[in-house]
Parts: C-alpha cells; sequence; structure tokens
C-alpha cells in the first residue's frame, strides 16, 4: 500500500486576513506620501510667505497653489506642519505592527502546516528527518520567512509606494530633478541586484557552517557523559572552536556584502540631495522651491535603506521556502481521506488480512475480542514494526488491519488510536507532570475521573502524587514507575485493543498492574515478553521468524507469583545463621 502523496504547498501570502492587512500597509504607504507632500507643500508656502508677506496681504500673486497656502495665517502654517508631521510619524508607529502582524500570521500558517504534516508522517519511515533539522524548520527557516515578510514585503508595500510617489511630486515640482532622481534610484536598484546574486551564494555559505555547528553542539551537548568517558573534552572543543570561527567568517562576509548594499542606498538618497541642490542652483529655482524638494529628499534616505534590506531577507527566505518544501513534500501515509469517518462501536475482533512490509515483515493472523496474545520472535525479527502496523504508526506495503471488519487506513486517525492504544519505549512520557501525561490519553470530552482505581494506584507509587515531576523521556521516574504511568496512560481512552512492546518483570515490580491488567482488562491485548510467566497468562502465541509470523498454542508456566521485595532477600540473608 503506497503512502499518500498528497501535494502540500507551502501557505500562500494572500491567504485570509493578509489580503486586508496588505491593503493596510498600502494605504499607510500612501498617506505617509501625503503627509511628507503636505508638509513639504506648508514649507513652501511659508519660505514665500517670509520673502513675499507685503505682496501675499496686499492680495497679489495667488495663482500657484504654494502661494495659497502662504496666504493662511502664521499660527495656521504652524499647525500644519506639527500636524502633518505628526501624521507621518503616527503612520510609521502603525506600520510597524501591521507589517508583524502580517508576518506573524503567515509565519503561523507555515507552522501549523509543518506540524500537521509531520504529525502525518510515520516517525520511522524514511523521509522522516532527524529530530534537530525538524525544530530548524518550525524555528530558524520560520524566522526567515518571518523577518521577509515583515522587513520585506511589508516595506515594498509601504516604502515603495512612498517613494514612487515622492519621486512623482519632485517631476512634478522640477520634472529635470524628478527624471534625474528616478534614474538615480533605478541605478541603485540595479546595483543592489547586482549584489544580491553574490548574496545568495553568501546566504547559503552562512547557513551550511551554521548547520554544522548547530549539529555538533546539539550532539555533543545532548551526549556529554559519551566525550567524558572516552577523555574528548580537548579534541572536541578544538573542533567546537572550528566550526565556530568557520560560521563567524561566513557571517562576516555575508556582512560585508550587506553593508556594500547599505552604501549604495545611502549614496542613493546623497545623491538626490545634491541633484536637488545642483540642479535647482544651475536652473535658477527660487529658494522656496528648493526648500521644499530638499524636504520632500531628506525623507526619502530611510525608505531607500529599508528597501536595500529587501535583497537580503529575500534571498534568505528563498531557501527557507526550499528547505520547508523538502519538508512537505515528503508523503504523509498516516493522513486519513478526506471526511474520514470514526469507527464505529464493536467487540474489538481484530484482523491482520495479508500484512506486509517488503522484504521484512508477512503476517496474516485474527485476534478474537478479548484474547491475551503475546508476540515473540528472535532480536530484530519485526515484533516492534507490527505493534506500529496494528497502532497505524506506519503504514504497510500491502494488506490491511481490520477491526470489528473495518479498515484502519479508511477511518479517522484519531479514533482508530483511541480504540488502539500502544505502550512502547519508542513512546516515553512528555515532560511536565504525572498529571499532564494521564491527560494526554484522555479522549476528547473523556472524564477527568476515568480510571479512578488505577489513577490512585499509581499516585501510591509517587512522591510527590499525579504533580511528580517528569522530565525529558520520562527522567526522573525509575523505568518501573515510567511503565507504569504509560500502561494508564494508555487506558485512558477505553481502548478495545492494547498493545504492549517490551513487557520485563522487573518494570512490573511494585505493582500488580499487570496483573490485574491480564485478567480484568475486557479488551484484546498483544504485548511482547520473554518472561516466561508472563507468556505463560497468554491464550495465543503469535511468533514471528524469518519475516513471517505464524500463530502456535502458548508454552503453559505455573501461575506468576509476586516475587518477594529486594530489600526481604537481602535481610534474610543478614539474618541467617553464620556458615561453620
Amino acid at each position: 500500500m503506497a503512502g499518500r502523496r498528497r501535494r502540500v504547498r507551502m501557505p500562500h501570502t494572500l491567504g485570509g486576513v493578509r489580503r486586508r492587512l496588505m491593503l493596510l500597509l498600502v494605504l499607510a504607504g500612501f498617506g505617509q506620501a501625503v503627509c511628507v507632500v503636505g508638509f513639504a507643500l506648508l514649507v513652501h508656502g511659508a519660505a514665500y510667505r517670509v520673502t513675499h508677506g507685503g505682496e501675499i496681504e496686499a492680495g497679489h500673486d495667488r495663482s500657484a497653489i504654494y502661494t495659497h497656502v502662504a496666504g493662511y495665517a502664521p499660527t495656521a502654517l504652524a499647525v500644519g506642519l506639527v500636524t502633518s508631521a505628526g501624521a507621518t510619524v503616527l503612520l510609521k508607529a502603525v506600520g510597524e505592527p501591521l507589517a508583524e502582524r502580517l508576518a506573524q500570521s503567515y509565519v503561523h500558517s507555515v507552522r501549523m502546516r509543518l506540524f500537521d504534516h509531520v504529525a502525518g508522517s510515520e516517525a520511522g519511515g524514511p523521509y522522516r528527518r532527524r529530530v534537530g533539522v525538524t525544530v530548524l524548520r518550525f524555528t530558524g527557516d520560520a524566522s526567515a520567512l518571518r523577518l521577509w515578510i515583515s522587513k520585506g514585503v511589508a516595506p515594498i508595500l509601504v516604502d515603495g509606494v512612498f517613494v514612487a510617489c515622492a519621486l512623482v511630486v519632485l517631476a512634478v515640482i522640477a520634472p529635470g530633478i524628478g527624471a534625474l532622481s528616478a534614474v538615480l534610484v533605478l541605478l541603485a536598484a540595479a546595483a543592489v541586484a547586482l549584489f544580491g546574486r553574490r548574496l545568495r551564494e553568501r546566504v547559503r555559505e552562512t547557513r551550511r557552517y551554521n548547520g554544522r555547528l548547530a549539529a555538533f553542539i546539539n550532539e555533543r551537548v545532548t551526549h556529554t557523559a559519551v566525550i567524558q568517558s572516552l577523555g574528548r573534552v580537548a579534541q572536541e572543543r578544538r573542533v567546537m572552536r572550528r566550526h565556530s570561527r568557520d560560521y563567524g567568517r561566513a557571517v562576516v562576509r555575508q556582512a560585508r556584502l550587506t553593508g556594500a548594499m547599505s552604501a549604495t542606498a545611502e549614496a542613493c538618497g546623497i545623491g538626490i540631495l545634491l541633484i536637488v541642490v545642483t540642479v535647482g542652483l544651475m536652473a535658477g529655482t527660487t529658494w522656496e522651491a528648493l526648500a521644499s524638494m530638499l524636504t520632500v529628499a531628506n525623507f526619502l534616505g530611510r525608505p531607500l535603506s529599508s528597501l536595500v534590506r529587501v535583497q537580503e531577507h529575500w534571498q534568505q527566505s528563498r531557501v527557507a521556502r526550499r528547505r520547508i518544501a523538502e519538508v512537505l513534500a515528503a508523503p504523509t501515509p498516516l493522513v486519513g481521506p478526506r471526511g474520514a469517518e470514526p469507527l464505529a462501536n464493536g467487540p474489538g475482533s481484530l484482523e491482520l488480512a495479508g500484512l506486509r512490509v517488503d522484504g521484512v515483515l508477512e503476517a496474516s493472523a485474527v485476534a478474537r475480542p478479548g484474547q491475551r496474545i503475546v508476540l515473540q520472535g528472535p532480536t530484530g525479527s519485526g515484533k516492534s514494526l507490527l505493534l506500529r502496523l496494528i497502532a497505524r504508526l506506519q503504514e504497510p506495503d500491502a494488506g490491511a488491519v481490520l477491526l470489528d471488519g473495518q479498515d484502519l487506513a479508511r477511518h479517522d486517525p484519531e479514533s482508530v488510536r483511541r480504540m488502539i492504544r500502544l505502550t512502547s519505549p519508542e513512546l516515553p512520557l512528555l515532560r511536565g507532570s504525572v498529571r499532564e501525561n494521564l491527560r494526554h490519553g484522555t479522549p476528547p470530552g473523556g472524564a477527568e475521573g476515568a480510571d479512578k482505581e488505577h489513577i490512585e494506584a499509581l499516585a501510591e507509587l509517587l512522591p510527590h502524587g499525579l504533580r511528580t515531576r517528569v522530565g525529558e523521556n520520562g527522567h526522573g521516574l525509575s523505568m518501573a514507575v515510567r511503565y507504569q504511568v504509560a500502561m494508564v496512560r494508555a487506558l485512558r481512552s477505553g481502548p478495545r485493543v492494547l498493545l504492549m512492546d517490551e513487557v520485563r518483570h522487573e518494570e512490573a515490580l511494585g505493582s500488580d498492574l499487570m496483573e490485574r491488567l491480564l485478567e480484568r482488562y475486557p479488551g484484546t491485548v498483544i504485548y511482547v515478553t520473554d518472561e516466561p510467566k508472563f507468556a505463560a497468562r497468554a491464550d495465543v502465541l503469535w511468533r514471528i521468524d524469518d519475516g513471517r509470523l505464524t500463530v502456535h498454542e502458548p508454552v503453559r508456566h505455573e501461575p506468576l507469583r509476586e516475587p518477594r521485595p529486594r530489600a526481604a532477600e537481602v535481610q534474610d540473608k543478614l539474618d541467617a545463621p553464620p556458615v561453620p
């Protein structure tokens, strides 16, 4: 059965609420341009009033708009200047959170799509990436996309509109100055585009060295005891220093290019100011008009610098998008069909119908409701694989798993996993408290007080009851207690089939949970164990040899007896009389 290859695409930038946010950003850029033009017009009018005050008072020369503005009272001109300046600052303040909202909306959709994709992938499948790499896609690559939206797309919408409007205003006031300024902006854009081609290589180089450094740190920090036990701390420190220096040099080389692009933007802004002054003086432009054009040109510096940085964020986002797309391109065999129905109720009859993993396993068998089935076979024969196939945590190459005649692959995966629960060393406890781990096993709408007997028995084993903290992979709890917590967690949904991998005698010590489970649990139990006393409690033996499942009668042994605590054995030895 081939894995589903439903094509998963990156979220669209204009999806959902993002259209409205982009429109608001365009309006913010246009509003800033209007405010700056108004500010320049008021400056022109105020300067004209200073030089032609008498004519204005006499009512002469009111043909041009700036002479009309100059006719306003000085107080009105001052209020207009303050208002336009304040509105420019306010629009700038509004634009930043709008840009961040746009970026966060997009990155949130990317993260959720990644999460859904990873949740539908096989934990041990060939397309599953390392944990560190997957985390990097959720954090580092998603952050690169966020910067592209907030510092790339948003500046194009806001500052791009502003620069275009400002150049139009310069062309209206003085066509020659406007044309030369536009040519200078286009030349700067061409230079930045050329820098961008080289920047792409630098970004890839920086990511490569950053990946090597992150992988090295992740492994060495996670497994510090290994290098300590081998006496390789000094050697690994030298390797760490080399990786760190290589990454630092790559960052510096990238910074040289971004610095050159920033210098290009700065030179463009200064060049526009020089064009305004030089051409204006050569053309005999009045100083009032010169003052208004310089006002507009002065406001162009910051938007030009912002637009230049767009190239850097674009190149970084291209690499990030490609890496995320590689994850989304992998098949998701554990995703159910669209609109899949939940499993219908039934007694719990389980059938393996021609189940096959090519070159590894072939299995056909039936488990009747309530049966106790022990699964055995040599190490590496495929016992854990078979349990994962039954629990729908891995997709077979052929065949099907049927529960009460229902093909699990055709039903809602969430309902399947509530009905078939697996406990395994491959499914450790999660970080948090014991209570939180038990809550993970509760089905939607399930009663918090379910399995009260099991939970109370478990709480007695813990130093702080259900509030006992659990570290990563169950750290902080003994193996026996981890086993008990995992068992109770699996039972909370009331599954019809319970699968248990690697049931060991020593892990069942300290509680009669396993004993009560085999005696009272109404559902079907399939468990992997080499312990003769546990195997003797089974009704049927499933055995895997040479990749093929066969069904046998189990080997019967005497009933399981509760072993004496180790402390009692030691005390008996101490109390025994000395040997003469």
